[in-house]
């Protein structure tokens, strides 16, 4: 008996809506799961058909297959009630609990102590309390009405697994809520948890990313290259909104090209830039010459941030030993990130996050009533706020990322051809296009402001003894694998990093589509969506990753 139309459609689309729900029928055969390096891929046609099903673990920052189980683990949340006039409720996760209740009261209540013993044992507290205990129908109401969404029972009990119990610790004068969550208890306050974020109520703690966040493969890519930097030249056309500009996290302006020009006649003087704005007429040897000066002169008007303590000096006139403030060449300790100061968290400073820190070992003065031993460090991308480091952190411009931003901006500024370039083994440095030393076409060419070295693009695994995976070129329209060029041993990246070759490039494929095609997401009122206190968890452990990089020594390097 013959189908009719209607009949042949129906069936169709059953037979696709069961293979996209993996129903299959008996004794067929069910497609393999696609796996990254591991038994069961075939490494071609599976990875053909779903080339771009890898997620990135920003915990781990390791590729990993999209099918495959999150890898999650427990979060300790440590939360004081302040009253209200000091902010109310303010919350760390995975921090340590004496450095964040001495943060507190420096920061909410004015008061710095050394030492925060406990006054009494740590006892459990809400949801804990005796029916015989005094108070106890006024705490039941309390606890009904969920007057605090970090107590327990502002999690739906259908959704909990068991966690330790809500346990309160007495340091000082604070009562700190020691609370521990698993995966879904933390997924069920996330939008409050970000909330708490924007408001600068909440501190990420140190370590592996504490809530867990993934991100596709492909996303990750196209969101690092938006967050690139640029300068657009006067001729970018009408596609181009933001022509003389340079842009960066997400196509947003970041300096005009005249601002970006005094920026730099501040910090260089106008005689090194006039000597060393690209001419095109130079050989390829002069090139060099002029590029490598340009990254020395950027290092040496520079320092690079190696924890040391930066805490204000508040009273400069004290009659302490130690003359007031606190010792900058002293260590400091991370305490966690928070949400960047409003002054510092405008859409041309590019703040992502600062870092909160304790000065230790020491070094402040006591005596001084007016200094304090906590900081904090902003991360910044806009390239106005990194050359005014030289007023605002007395010439301490940061870190790896800082320094790469600021080579390019200045690169780009004086005419040459430059891109961002990301090691997902923690290190950021540039490129710059120029010619080839034996003649011919120009060529990309390993730059780093960091360590203040041209064209030696072994020195990281060779001089650092890193075990590279995987390095990215981007532009805010580009995604290019150079890996490469970086490693005298490509078959042991791949190895490390996992993704088969056909994987990564279908991945790339993908990545690069998107950039061409999509317009990029755009919040509504101006800078929003660039500021600190708009940016999700999931951004804010993409950059941390690359944030944390720390440049070795110079002499290190060179052995």
């Amino acid at each position: 008996m013959s189908m009719g139309p209607r009949r042949c459609l129906t069936l169709l689309f059953l037979v696709v809506a069961a293979d996209a729900l993996g129903i299959h029928r008996e004794g067929a055969a069910p497609a393999r799961p696609h796996l990254l390096g591991g038994e069961g891929s075939d490494g071609g046609a599976s990875a053909a058909k779903a080339p771009t099903a890898v997620d990135l673990d920003l915990g781990s920052f390791v590729a990993v297959g999209s099918a495959s189980a999150t890898r999650r683990w427990g979060v300790q949340l440590f939360s004081v009630e302040l009253p209200k006039e000091h902010g109310g409720e303010v919350a760390c996760m995975n921090c340590d609990i004496s450095a964040f209740a001495k943060w507190v009261q420096a920061t909410f209540l004015g008061i710095e102590s050394s030492e925060l013993d406990a006054a009494s044992p740590d006892t459990i507290a809400d949801g804990q309390k005796h029916p015989n205990a005094p108070g106890y129908k006024r705490w039941q109401e309390q606890q009904k009405a969920g007057s605090k969404f970090l107590q327990r029972d502002a999690i739906s009990e259908e959704r909990r697994q068991p966690v330790q119990a809500v346990a309160v610790r007495n340091l000082g004068n604070l009562s700190v809520k020691i609370q521990g969550l698993d995966p879904t208890d933390v997924e069920a306050i996330r939008p409050q948890l970000q909330r708490m974020w924007s408001e600068r109520r909440l501190i990420l703690g140190p370590g592996s990313d504490p809530l867990n966040e993934r991100m596709g493969f492909v996303e990750a890519l196209v969101f690092l290259a938006r967050g690139s930097p640029a300068l657009l030249v006067d001729d970018c056309g009408p596609a181009m909104p933001h022509c003389q500009t340079l842009i960066s996290n997400g196509l947003k302006p970041a300096a005009s090209a005249g601002m970006l020009h005094n920026a730099l006649v501040q910090s260089f003087g106008p005689s090194l830039l006039e000597k060393h704005t690209f001419n095109s007429s130079w050989s390829a040897e002069e090139e060099r010459v002029h590029v490598q000066a340009l990254l020395s002169a950027l290092k040496g008007g520079y320092r690079f941030y190696r924890q040391s303590c930066l805490a204000p000096r508040a009273s400069p006139s004290s009659s302490g030993p130690m003359g007031g403030g606190c010792n900058p060449r002293a260590a400091s300790e991370l305490i966690g990130r928070i949400a960047c100061r409003p002054e510092e968290d405008g859409p041309s400073d590019g703040c992502v996050y600062s870092e909160l820190r304790q000065c230790v070992g020491g070094a402040c003065d006591a005596s001084d009533a007016g200094s304090t031993a906590f900081f904090e460090y902003a991360r910044l991308h806009g390239p106005l706020a990194l050359f005014q480091t030289r007023e605002t952190r007395s010439h301490v411009m940061g870190q790896c990322e800082e320094f790469s931003r600021a080579a390019y901006a200045m690169l780009a500024s004086l005419g040459f051809e430059a891109r961002y370039v990301l090691d997902f083994t923690d290190h950021v440095w540039v490129e710059v296009k120029l010619k080839n030393a034996s003649g011919g076409n120009t060529t990309w060419v390993h730059a780093d402001p960091s360590e203040g070295v041209l064209d030696q693009p072994l020195i990281y695994e060779k001089g650092w003894g890193k075990n590279l995976t995987m390095i990215f070129a981007f532009t805010p329209w580009t995604v290019e694998h150079v890996t490469a060029r970086y490693t005298s041993d490509y078959a042991a990246t791949v190895q490390r990093r996992g993704v088969p070759e056909d994987v990564l490039q279908g991945v790339l494929a993908e990545a690069q589509k998107r950039l061409e095609r999509e317009l990029p997401l755009r919040s509504w009122g101006d800078g929003a969506g660039s500021l600190s206190r708009d940016r999700s968890f999931a951004d804010l452990a993409l950059w941390g990753h690359f944030g944390d990089a720390v440049a070795l020594p110079t002499a290190v390097a060179a052995r």
